[in-house]
C-alpha cells in the first residue's frame, strides 16, 4: 500500500515538473522563428485565399520570375496605391510580389515552407519584414533579427542562385524618439550585419523618406507607416541603381567619348597631387580631387535622328573636390533620357578657379568644334552647374567674350557662350544683402537662365536670388525655382522634399526655351 502511494506520488511529481519543463519551453520559445500561418480574426477571410493563389500564379509562372519582392502590407501595396509606380518600373522585369499585409517573421517562414516560392529562380529577391513584429507583438529586437536570419537562411536553401536585396524596415512614427522607430533602427542595425556584399546585399532607405531633423512626413506615409503612391515612386527611384546592377542590366549611360581638354600643355597652374577618389563618407558620393588633366566626357543622346541639345555638365564641390557621380554623371543620365547630348566636365581642382573656369571655357568651345562628330546642334548648347559648379556656370555665362588663355587651336575660335544656364544651389554670386558680386556683370546678353534653390539652404540664398535679380533687371529670360526646405548637395537624388523634382521642371523650361 505505501510503495502504490509511493508510486502514484512520484508519477504526480514528474507530471508536475514535466509540466513546469513544458512551461518553460513555451516561454521561451521565440515566436518570430515558430512558422505559421496568419490566424487574426481580421485575416481569415483573405490570407488563406491570398496564399493559394500566389501558389497557383507561381505555377502559372512555370518559374519565370526575375523579380521577388517579400514582406508584409507595405510590399503589398505596390497592387494597390504603388500599382502605378510598379507598372512603370517592374512592369517589363517579370516581377512577382509576395507581400502579405499583416504579416511577421513567422507567417513569411511558413508561407516559404508550403510552397509559395517553390520552383521560383528569381535573379533578385527584394525582402522586407519586420514591423509587424515590432509593432503587434513589440518584439525584441534579436528576436525579429533571428526571424530575418531565418527567412534568408530558407532563401538561401530554396533559391541558391538568388540574390538578395535586404532593405532596413522602413521608419515609423513621426519623430526620432518614436519607441516604435527606434526598436525598427535596432533590428536594421543588426540586419546591416547579415549583408556578405556577394549574395545577400541590405539597402537602408531612410535617408529618402525622412526629413533632415528625422520627421517623418505625412505627404508620403500619411499614416506614419505605409506610403502612399509618392511613397512607392521615392522607393522605387531610390531603389532602382542597386536593383540594376544586381539584375545585371546594362548601364543607362553609354560609354562616354573621353577626350582632354587641353591638347598639350595645361594653361596655368595644376596640382602636383596623383587625381583620387576621397573616401567615402557614408553617403555614396563619388568625390574626386587634385584633377591636374581635365577631360570632357561626352554621353551621346540615344536614338538620334538629327543634331541634338548639349548640356556642359559642372560638378560642384567648393573648388575642393568635384561630386562626380552625385552632379555629373548622374545628371547626364537624366539629360540622355530627354534626348540631350551631356558632357561632364572635370574641371581643375583643389583651390584653382583660374584654372576651372580656363577649362570651361575652352570645353564650350571643344564642344561646338566636334558638333557634327558628336551630332550635336551648336546653336543649342547650354551649361548646368551645382553649387561652386554653379558659379563657375554663372562665370562662364557672362565672360565669354575673351578667353582666359592663349588660342590653342580652332574650338579657341569658336564662341564660349552657353546657349542657355541652368543653375542647381549655385554658389559665391551674391552678397548677404542679395546683390550679384562684382565679377558676375550680367548684361541684356547673357544666356537665359533656370535657378533651383532651397530657402534653408541659407548661405547660398543671396547667389540664387541675385542671380535671378540681375537677369531680370537686364531683361534676360529667367525661372526661379525657391523651395522652402531642402537643404545643399542632393543633386538629382530622391527625397521627401518637392525641390527633388527640380528635374522635371527643367525639362518643361528646356523645351519651351528660345535660345538666339
Amino acid at each position: 500500500m505505501k510503495l502504490g502511494r509511493f508510486a502514484c506520488c512520484l508519477s504526480l511529481m514528474v507530471m508536475c515538473l514535466g509540466g513546469v519543463v513544458f512551461g518553460a519551453a513555451e516561454e521561451t520559445r521565440v515566436l518570430a522563428l515558430s512558422p505559421e500561418p496568419q490566424n487574426a480574426e481580421w485575416a481569415k477571410s483573405w490570407w488563406m485565399p491570398r496564399h493559394e493563389q500566389k501558389l497557383a500564379e507561381a505555377r502559372e509562372r512555370k518559374g519565370q520570375v526575375d523579380l521577388l519582392f517579400i514582406g508584409d502590407s507595405i510590399t503589398h501595396g505596390w497592387e494597390s496605391g504603388g500599382k502605378a509606380v510598379w507598372d512603370e518600373f517592374y512592369g517589363r522585369r517579370r516581377a512577382f510580389n509576395i507581400g502579405f499585409s499583416g504579416d511577421r517573421t513567422e507567417h513569411v517562414l511558413w508561407r516559404f515552407q508550403h510552397g509559395e516560392i517553390e520552383g521560383l529562380n528569381p535573379k533578385v529577391a527584394v525582402v522586407m519584414i519586420g514591423t509587424n513584429n515590432t509593432g503587434h507583438r513589440q518584439d525584441k529586437a534579436e528576436d525579429t533579427s533571428a526571424g530575418v536570419a531565418a527567412i534568408l537562411d530558407e532563401l538561401k536553401q530554396r533559391m541558391p542562385a538568388t540574390k538578395v536585396l535586404l532593405l532596413g524596415i522602413f521608419p515609423r512614427g513621426e519623430t526620432a524618439t518614436d519607441r516604435l522607430r527606434q526598436l525598427n533602427d535596432k533590428i536594421n542595425e543588426s540586419l546591416k550585419t547579415m549583408a556578405d556584399n556577394e549574395r545577400v546585399f541590405f539597402l537602408s532607405l531612410d535617408s529618402v523618406f525622412l526629413e533632415r531633423d528625422g520627421t517623418l512626413p505625412r505627404a508620403t506615409m500619411p499614416d506614419l507607416l505605409h506610403p502612399n503612391s509618392d511613397g512607392y515612386a521615392l522607393w522605387a527611384r531610390a531603389m532602382e541603381p542597386t536593383l540594376r546592377r544586381l539584375l545585371g542590366e546594362k548601364p543607362r549611360l553609354p560609354e562616354p567619348v573621353v577626350i582632354p581638354v587641353w591638347p598639350d600643355t595645361v594653361p596655368g597652374d595644376t596640382t602636383q597631387e596623383k587625381e583620387s577618389l576621397q573616401p567615402d563618407r557614408g553617403d555614396s558620393i563619388m568625390r574626386v580631387t587634385n584633377v591636374s588633366v581635365p577631360t570632357l566626357a561626352v554621353y551621346k543622346a540615344p536614338n538620334q535622328r538629327g543634331p541634338v541639345g548639349a548640356v556642359m555638365i559642372c560638378p560642384g564641390g567648393g573648388y575642393h573636390i568635384l561630386a562626380y557621380d552625385l552632379e555629373g554623371t548622374e545628371i547626364a543620365e537624366w539629360l540622355n533620357s530627354i534626348g540631350l547630348t551631356a558632357v561632364v566636365l572635370k574641371y581643375r581642382v583643389p583651390q584653382n578657379r583660374d584654372g576651372a573656369i580656363q577649362d570651361a571655357q575652352r570645353g564650350l568651345g571643344l564642344i561646338r568644334q566636334h558638333a557634327k562628330d558628336w551630332g550635336i546642334d551648336p546653336t543649342r548648347v547650354g551649361v548646368l552647374g551645382f553649387s561652386a559648379g554653379g558659379h563657375l556656370s554663372a562665370y562662364l555665362s557672362t565672360h565669354y567674350a575673351q578667353r582666359g588663355y592663349a588660342a590653342v587651336d580652332e574650338a579657341d575660335a569658336l564662341s564660349c557662350r552657353p546657349d542657355f544656364t541652368v543653375l542647381v544651389y549655385p554658389a559665391y554670386l551674391g552678397t548677404p544683402d542679395w546683390d550679384l558680386v562684382d565679377e558676375i556683370p550680367v548684361t541684356r546678353d547673357t544666356p537665359p537662365a533656370f535657378i533651383v534653390q532651397t530657402q534653408d539652404d541659407k548661405a547660398l540664398v543671396p547667389s540664387s536670388l541675385a542671380y535671378y535679380k540681375g537677369l531680370s533687371q537686364a531683361g534676360v529670360p529667367a525661372e526661379l525655382h525657391l523651395f522652402p526646405t531642402g537643404g545643399h548637395g542632393y543633386g538629382m537624388r530622391p527625397s521627401v522634399y518637392p525641390v527633388t523634382e527640380w528635374p522635371r521642371l527643367c525639362e518643361t523650361w528646356l523645351t519651351r526655351l528660345k535660345t538666339k
